[in-house]
């Protein structure tokens, strides 16, 4: 019998990031490493992008919108992924960002099992 993997928390920080938003998201979930759970941490953006997260979190369960009263900068934002991720491992991703290789979290998952 195969063990479960551990979960892993993606935190995605944003602020102001609509134009970029939705392919950083497409990249995490076409991730073939599938237990995971995505935070986004919206930091009082004032463009679309918190309601384009809203939408994705409507159909993918592993994503949460955490929506920040305040503009508290990045280490605020990712501070608030950290205290809400479940996972046995962290990883930061940039909003701005995207994953072009889709077995970054398993490569990443395999070589901490190697290292351990």
């Amino acid at each position: 019998m195969e063990k479960e993997q551990p979960l892993i928390s993606v935190i995605v920080p944003m602020y102001n990031m609509e134009s970029y938003i939705e392919k950083c998201l497409d990249s995490l979930l076409a991730q073939t490493y599938t237990h995971m759970e995505i935070i986004v941490v919206d930091d009082a953006s004032k463009d679309g992008c918190g309601k384009i997260c809203d939408g994705y979190a409507k159909k993918d369960k592993r994503i949460q919108v955490v929506h920040m009263p305040l503009n508290g900068g990045l280490s605020a934002a990712r501070n608030e992924g950290v205290s809400r991720a479940a996972g046995k491992f962290a990883v930061f991703v940039d909003s701005d960002d995207y994953i072009e290789n889709e077995n970054y979290l398993k490569t990443l998952f395999e070589t901490s099992e190697r290292l351990a």
